[in-house]
């Protein structure tokens, strides 16, 4: 694995099992039809990204990229869970919710008011993340160098990657510790993020809200 992709992963690691312990140090949280949910979100996102960081270190890049969509939508459904009604509620919890990703950013966005965010994000990369999950063309194209049957994933792809599937991570951290009103927590989140967010490999001082995989939004257009 290149050297630059092998750091971020330690970092990405470094940051997301400290903020993990910030929730898990509070040893419980309220019970409740969303309160679940929520807890239940905030676990597997956690879990998906060091799914992710693993294959990357072990070069399964095309199943970490598969990955990407999974935990992008346990942060939308985190949101949902939060934000949606009774009867959007029931459909998590019967297992019957499904996930429009042409609609649900405006839903999460104007809940939330994130002015656009969601939606304008998802309109850039949903039918990226969709086509690395489910095998499409954006995943078969990776399978070949020049010739070879020889995958042939990026540097600047796989630092995207980590980037974002660590970005989702905080996602539902923020939420967690926002909802359960451990401001404490809030706030050690928000400046870890911000401290992660500065990426010396890049060396700048700009943190990142939510850093989004290039090649996603490229993709769309190759």
């Amino acid at each position: 694995m290149p050297a630059r992709a092998a750091e971020e992963v330690h970092i990405s690691n470094e940051f997301v099992t400290t903020v993990e312990n910030l929730v898990l140090a509070k040893q419980q949280a309220p019970t409740g039809d969303r309160n679940t949910l929520l807890m239940a979100y905030w676990s597997l996102a956690f879990e998906i990204h060091r799914g992710i960081l693993s294959l990357i270190d072990q070069k399964f890049f095309g199943a970490a990229f598969a990955l990407v969509r999974p935990i992008f939508e346990a942060a939308l459904r985190a949101h949902i869970a939060l934000s949606g009604s009774d009867n959007v509620i029931g459909q998590l919890h019967a297992d019957t919710y499904q996930t429009n990703f042409g609609t649900v950013g405006k839903e999460i966005d104007t809940a939330f008011g994130l002015d656009g965010f969601f939606e304008n994000l998802l309109k850039r990369t949903k039918n990226a993340l969709h086509s690395y999950t489910h095998a499409g063309v954006h995943q078969l194209g990776r399978r070949f160098t020049g010739i070879d049957l020889a995958a042939n994933y990026n540097e600047d792809e796989i630092v995207e990657v980590i980037r974002s599937c660590t970005s989702c991570v905080f996602m539902v951290n923020n939420l967690m510790t926002k909802h359960f009103k451990w401001e404490e927590e809030w706030k050690q989140n928000t400046e870890l993020f911000v401290e992660w967010g500065k990426h010396p490999n890049d060396r700048k001082a700009t943190p990142s809200w939510m850093q989004l995989p290039a090649v996603y939004q490229k993709a769309e257009h190759d």
